[in-house]
């Protein structure tokens, strides 16, 4: 079968790495292609102001009208980039989102960017901006990949644009309310950063990337957010008497706070304590030891820079004070194409696309995703009330279901991936004991016409009976129970159930937590809520095991 250009294309990628005069090449290039299969109608040119689109269905122009007037003032001194450069930037990025992202949401992100820089940059995401931004993620990709010769600007923009990101996702309604990447990345990505470093790389390479494998092994069990990271002082590392090892790192204190901020790092972060496995110790007592003949930082952190440019047979940059947000972001986006892409043979594909990924596929994750995924895994495994207390900057009506939906989704994918690992192997799939449920073949018929399944009430306990309450505080309410099934439904028709568990515990976390923290509650709640959002959640994974078995077993007997 002959592919036509139009398929190829849709089929194809184009990820740089950074907007620099080779990408814009590039970019007319693709540009080219597009107008040749017909997406770009014929006509547009790289030079317009407006690019006139087509999916067939509906036509879309894409303005890319900025203000040169609002740019000269607020942005062209600090990203060090005239207006035509900036708009051809501006360009560039947006023909990597072809085949990728739907037209009208590339004209959202057009959109976002002509208001951010048609304004002053302090007021970005603020109530006084006086404009919306709806892909603020998006925006915060684009300024990552300009030429790092702004120095704290950018680093300045993409902070509030995360903070704006972050704003945004907490407000939306539904079942996911945050655009984290599939939680088959993350498990990916997992093992691919950690097999690549268990080989023998050299020093370059290692010192390169070894920020991006602290942070990934520090941030996903201990939630900080990326600036928080960045700060960590050189001087981090601690030994006790008995050989236990510890890092001490920098917490934001004017987060979830009416704090006014001081400018001072001294007085708008504190430090905290936590204990490490010794591996992550020794990597980074060897990176403090392999990078001590370069200059120390001008706020002293951990991460020096010499090592970063020296990937590009460069000196350090002279407004290079510390290893940035940018810098970061660098880090992880050449890791993705020279090591996941490159080395692993991974193909990347759209974060609009929700179904579970299949065999050499992965999406891409931002730095404020680690985050977001330790809370979830702390919550989901029982973390101590003292973790819980992470928690604390998030304590709303809008968080408590922004972390149920995520929690969710993870179980799912959780789920998803040990069935592929199950049916690919020959080992006997054993469900854990926490949360057992029944073959799904018994159960017990009651008066009401409705089912039940519990293993307790089958045999003469009222155990969960006890557990399900009704909205009154009425004992023994069927209706609630996970165990109950009414009348012609299937107990694989429960998904609701366990999900519906699983929000209220969430919320009756966050709200354990706002409790505690206006001295209105007891630390050890928040610890009973965590217990209780763990046998949510493993009662959840063990169900939609289950179900998958069961549905396996009756495809392969018909």
């Amino acid at each position: 079968m002959n592919v036509s250009t139009a398929e190829e294309l849709f089929s194809s990628s184009l990820n740089f790495i950074l907007l620099d005069q080779t990408s814009v090449s590039a970019a007319r290039e693709r540009f080219d292609a597009f107008r040749d299969a017909g997406v770009i109608k014929e006509g547009s040119s790289f030079e317009d102001d407006v690019w006139y689109t087509t999916d067939e269905y509906s036509n879309v122009g894409l303005h890319f009208s900025f203000d040169r007037e609002k740019y000269d003032e607020y942005y062209a001194k600090g990203l060090n980039l005239s207006f035509d450069e900036f708009v051809s930037r501006v360009k560039s990025y947006i023909t990597t989102l072809f085949s990728k992202t739907a037209l009208v949401s590339m004209e959202n992100v057009i959109l976002d960017l002509r208001h951010i820089t048609a304004n002053d940059p302090v007021a970005i995401g603020t109530e006084e901006a006086g404009y919306t931004l709806t892909r603020p993620a998006q925006c915060s990709d684009f300024f990552s990949m300009l030429p790092d010769t702004s120095g704290d600007f950018t680093n300045d923009i993409m902070d509030m644009l995360d903070i704006c990101s972050e704003t945004r996702i907490a407000k939306q309604k539904g079942p996911r309310s945050r655009s984290l990447a599939a939680f088959d990345t993350y498990a990916v990505f997992n093992d691919i950063i950690n097999d690549y470093w268990s080989h023998d790389l050299n020093t370059e390479d290692r010192l390169f990337y070894l920020p991006l494998y602290i942070w990934w092994n520090l941030t996903g069990c201990i939630p900080l957010r990326p600036r928080e990271f960045l700060l960590t002082t050189r001087d981090c590392l601690s030994t006790d008497a008995k050989g236990k090892h510890y890092i001490t790192l920098r917490r934001n204190r004017l987060k979830g706070s009416k704090r006014e901020k001081s400018y001072k790092i001294s007085a708008d972060y504190f430090t905290t304590t936590f204990r490490i496995p010794d591996k992550l110790y020794e990597e980074i007592n060897g990176y403090l030891k392999a990078t001590d003949k370069y200059d120390s930082t001008d706020i002293d952190t951990l991460f020096v820079t010499d090592p970063h440019y020296r990937k590009w047979k460069q000196g350090k940059h002279s407004n290079s004070r510390f290893l940035t947000y940018v810098n970061m972001v660098t880090i992880l986006r050449y890791f993705y194409s020279e090591v996941i892409c490159g080395i692993y043979g991974y193909r990347i594909i759209s974060d609009e696309e929700t179904r579970h990924l299949e065999d050499k596929e992965i999406q891409r994750i931002r730095l404020g995703d680690a985050r977001h995924v330790a809370l979830i895994n702390l919550m989901q495994e029982g973390g101590t009330p003292a973790t819980a207390m992470f928690l604390a900057g998030h304590t709303n009506e809008e968080m408590a279901a922004h972390y149920y939906s995520n929690l969710e989704t993870m179980i799912e994918c959780q789920t998803y991936r040990e069935y592929r690992k199950y049916i690919g192997s020959d080992k006997k799939y054993q469900i854990s004991v926490q949360g057992l449920l029944p073959p799904a073949e018994k159960h017990v018929s009651l008066a009401d016409g409705g089912t039940c399944y519990s293993s307790a009430y089958m045999s003469g306990s009222i155990t969960d009976c006890r557990k399900a309450c009704g909205e009154n505080g009425e004992i023994g309410y069927c209706l609630s129970c996970r165990f109950y099934r009414g009348p012609s439904i299937s107990f694989f028709e429960g998904d609701d159930i366990y999900r519906r568990d699983l929000k209220d515990d969430c919320t009756a976390l966050v709200e354990a937590v706002d409790r505690v923290r206006h001295d209105k509650g007891a630390v050890e709640d928040i610890g009973e809520a965590m217990l209780k959002v763990q046998e949510s959640s493993t009662s959840y994974r063990n169900y939609l095991m289950q179900k998958k078995m069961y549905d396996r077993k009756k495809t392969q007997e018909s």
